[in-house]
């Protein structure tokens, strides 16, 4: 985990440019809350830019080294950090600033977009900000014969994991781009204002078409965001800038098409809401000018992907999804039931394990292995 974590710190040029944007922000008297805190370095840059009181919130035990760091730094009067959900822990007072940095290369996660909501409504006080403030999502045909290499060539050892392949080309890859490598000027598909989300309004759903500026080879289409974090400060991993550890992301087609300078390329880019999160889908179609499909009224060569066809899927997943399907509890259900309701405020967690142990021995081999399932069981669900 906290290799993780030092690494963000590596990508020295967006920490700078936020902490450029928060000292900017942040006025003398101001109380922030850093959601998603991590190791809690905004938190701290908080702090030093002048605020009253900063709160950091994560869910995992990072924050246990948050806590350390700030205590080290000498900053454990301003700053109390938080473990847990936002939705589940109450501040002591509202907030002027949330800033966050719960991304992933294209922003667009329902998980996200959630906690931010959720956050403003809970914290932030009636005239308060938001860091990021808005995002904007971009998106351009892309020619990379090495990257497209990466993703697809998947035989080795004599085997040929062809159908592997298949899924690789329904699915999304952090990848990193060059501005050389992008076959026409970029598009914006999406803007979202932080400060009015609408969970409703967040998918995507965009059809555009770009004009090649040179011949080459299309290979997928690259996307990247533009984060305001304030009025004059943009952030933004897009092959133009310099590399961020978010990287681009890569949407592959199934085979490279040769595209002549002036050819129309089609595009459409749409999410959909699935388990959680969204289901991703982007079809191109290349229309060369005066081509034979053209002048036949047919559209020109396609290809259609979706990150639904990325995963395999059993038979089993789909009966589960059906509302006519009747729930019964697992062998692994059962053992959580019984441990949940022994959480009645009386039993130690030794108590719990043992008691599991005698009535699931062929589960559990001794009370240490008991133990151990209770305790995870503990981490998750008590309080």
């Amino acid at each position: 985990m906290i290799k993780y974590y030092l690494g963000l710190l590596k990508d020295k040029q967006r920490i700078e440019i936020f902490r450029e944007a928060i000292s900017k922000s942040v006025s003398p008297g101001d109380v922030v809350l850093d959601l998603g805190t991590g190791l809690g370095t905004f938190a701290f840059f908080a702090a030093k830019a002048g605020a009253k009181k900063v709160y950091g919130i994560d869910k995992k035990d990072i924050v246990e080294v948050a806590n350390e760091l700030c205590r080290f730094n000498n900053l454990q009067e301003k700053i109390i950090f938080y473990k847990g959900y936002s939705s589940e822990i109450d501040l002591p007072e509202k907030v002027d600033l949330i800033v966050t940095e719960m991304l992933w290369s294209l922003f667009i996660s329902k998980t996200t977009m959630k906690s931010i909501k959720g956050a403003k409504e809970k914290f932030l006080k009636e005239n308060g900000r938001i860091m990021p403030e808005s995002v904007k999502v971009y998106l351009a045909p892309i020619s990379n014969q090495k990257v497209y290499n990466d993703v697809v060539s998947v035989n080795e050892y004599g085997i040929d994991f062809t159908p592997a392949s298949k899924m690789m080309l329904n699915n999304f890859h952090q990848k990193l781009f060059k501005k050389e490598d992008l076959l026409s000027p970029p598009k914006m598909v999406k803007e979202i204002n932080l400060m009015n989300i609408n969970l409703d309004e967040l998918p995507i759903d965009w059809h555009g078409s770009f004009r090649s500026s040179s011949s080459g080879v299309i290979d997928g289409l690259a996307g990247w965001m533009d984060l305001k974090l304030t009025d004059d400060i943009i952030l933004s991993n897009s092959p133009s800038s310099q590399p961020t550890v978010w990287e681009n992301i890569f949407f592959p087609i199934d085979k490279p098409l040769k595209v002549s300078e002036g050819d129309t390329i089609e595009v459409t880019l749409k999410t959909i809401p699935f388990e959680g999160d969204y289901e991703w889908n982007w079809d191109i179609i290349l229309n060369p000018p005066q081509s034979p499909f053209d002048k036949g009224g047919l559209r020109g060569i396609s290809s259609s992907h979706s990150t639904f066809k990325g995963f395999p899927v059993s038979k089993d997943f789909f009966r589960k999804k059906s509302l006519d399907y009747i729930p019964t509890l697992s062998s692994d259900g059962e053992i959580v039931k019984a441990i949940l309701e022994l959480f009645n405020g009386k039993e130690t967690a030794k108590d719990i394990a043992e008691e599991i142990q005698k009535r699931f021995p062929h589960q559990f081999k001794d009370i240490k292995d008991a133990l151990g399932r209770v305790e995870r069981v503990i981490e998750r669900y008590s309080r």
